[in-house]
């Protein structure tokens, strides 16, 4: 700075030189502005994680997307975990205060359990809010979804409301003795449920959460897929991942789908029809049997009627489970008929075999009809009779001759109906024979072309030649070429000239 003071004091007489100065002073302004961005640049490359990037990228970085996913994963770990502990201790809960009700004994227990499971019911809502969160910055950041919009722009917010529903019923300790009364059908008489009761029948269904989570940790769940999902627009998400695992383990996932089933509509059942069990007779008597034989027979589409529920709210349940059931019993009869299908080199070998057998077939009626026709002339060498038409065997051993040709006729047409190949690929056999004719016709008339313009090429200048040789003008209109009145004394093969059929080029 004082170098630059003297100067500008040195030249304080001349003006030009001034603002010469204050241009260079501006300019290294500049350029130290660009070096120190510089500069920051480099450090906050240096200083940014993977996560944290300070460059904005237009692709998809897979180590990001790989951290995120795995979060969400971890997230939907626990919450699998918490669901399953929740109904773990709401199946428990429920037995001790249906076995103990008449006592009033183990009440603190019970509290205790309630308190338990609601609490975990309510860590439950807060991870699925988290988790749902987390699947939103998954899809931020591998560009399904654009950056700026938030979970009530995209379709999360519908299974967000939908899973909340789900988890909020729940037993609570303040619910304990509050009562539903009703009337029993066929009876008459006065049954009640407990509130508790009712809530644990709608909270038996967060078993379908845990079914729908279970897909989430197979291995068609992740990041890889949903980037390849994403190039063919296709929605990634769990129910993608069930149609991959009915395809790839079928049997596995039908009988998943049924353990489920089973246990909710055969426990809901019993829930229904604990009602009916208030005295300490007829709580001594209960089977859970009951309520899981008619269960199955309901899930099956069987239903036998020797038991049967009793209460508006059993019934409800067994109308659930029999749509259930007529749908896993459709799925299982696809998937069965998919893998007795059988495959292209399967379906080859089955008709060569039909065409074997019909060779076979064909064989054994020339041999009858040969046999019969031997028959029958051994029986007109015997019997030379004048109206051989009218005997009876002679027209029934031709009529079953007949039929024997007829038969075989039959079978040969049906012989060349047999083809050992199937729709598809017959269509592509032909589609193919197709293409490599039009590519044959394309080159005969690409050759075909070149051959006249090569023919044109090499006759222009003959051409040229004759016309000018030939040119007809007004002048020359009576004026005949040596060949024209050549060819006009050869008008039939009697003519007297003796240079008839003799070419000569005589001028």
């Amino acid at each position: 700075m004082n170098l630059q003071n003297e100067g500008s004091i040195e030249l304080s007489g001349n003006p030009v030189s001034r603002a010469n100065e204050d241009e260079a002073v501006q300019y290294q302004k500049r350029l130290s502005v660009i070096i120190l961005n510089q500069i920051e640049r480099k450090r906050s490359k240096r200083k940014s994680t993977i996560i944290q990037s300070s460059k904005h990228k237009a692709f998809e970085d897979s180590r990001v997307t790989r951290v995120y996913f795995e979060r969400y994963r971890v997230l939907e770990q626990g919450r699998f975990w918490i669901i399953c502990a929740t109904l773990v201790l709401v199946v428990l809960e429920y037995e001790v205060s249906f076995l103990h009700q008449l006592t009033d004994t183990y009440d603190n227990e019970i509290k205790i359990l309630l308190y338990l499971i609601m609490i975990l019911s309510i860590v439950t809502i807060i991870m699925t809010f988290i988790a749902y969160l987390a699947e939103l910055e998954f899809k931020k950041r591998s560009l399904s979804i654009p950056k700026a919009s938030n979970i009530f722009q995209t379709n999360l917010i519908f299974l967000l409301f939908l899973e909340t529903i789900i988890l909020l019923p729940c037993p609570t300790p303040y619910t304990m003795e509050f009562k539903i009364f009703y009337t029993q059908r066929y009876s008459d008489q006065i049954r009640f449920y407990y509130i508790n009761e009712i809530l644990t029948f709608i909270m038996l269904f967060r078993s379908l959460l845990i079914l729908n989570i279970a897909f989430k940790f197979s291995d068609f769940y992740s990041n890889r897929v949903n980037r390849l999902c994403r190039i063919y627009s296709v929605d990634f998400g769990p129910h993608f991942i069930f149609k991959v695992a009915i395809r790839e383990h079928p049997y596995k996932t039908i009988c998943g789908l049924f353990c489920i089933g089973l246990f909710i509509f055969s426990y809901q059942l019993e829930i229904s029809e604990r009602s009916l069990l208030r005295t300490e007779q007829e709580v001594m008597s209960y089977n859970f049997k009951n309520s899981l034989w008619v269960c199955m027979i309901t899930i099956f589409t069987v239903g036998y009627g020797d038991i049967y529920p009793l209460t508006d709210l059993g019934r409800f349940s067994m109308t659930l489970g029999l749509f259930y059931g007529v749908a896993l019993t459709s799925l299982f009869t696809a998937i069965l008929y998919s893998d007795l299908q059988p495959f292209t080199s399967e379906m080859r070998s089955i008709t060569l075999l039909d065409k074997a057998n019909l060779k076979i077939s064909i064989k054994q009626l020339a041999q009858k009809a040969i046999l019969n026709l031997f028959k029958l002339q051994s029986y007109f060498q015997k019997n030379r009779q004048k109206n051989i038409q009218r005997n009876p065997a002679i027209r029934q051993r031709v009529s079953f001759i007949n039929g024997i040709l007829q038969k075989s006729e039959n079978m040969r047409r049906n012989y060349r109906t047999i083809d050992t190949e199937d729709i598809i690929t017959m269509g592509e056999r032909r589609f193919q024979e197709m293409t490599h004719f039009f590519f044959e016709y394309y080159e005969m008339l690409e050759q075909m072309q070149q051959q006249q313009e090569l023919l044109e090429d090499l006759d222009t200048p003959r051409i040229q030649s004759i016309q000018r040789s030939h040119t007809v003008t007004s002048a020359s209109l009576e004026i005949k070429s040596k060949d024209d009145q050549y060819f006009e004394e050869l008008i039939d093969s009697q003519s007297e000239n003796p240079q008839l059929m003799k070419f000569h080029d005589e001028e």
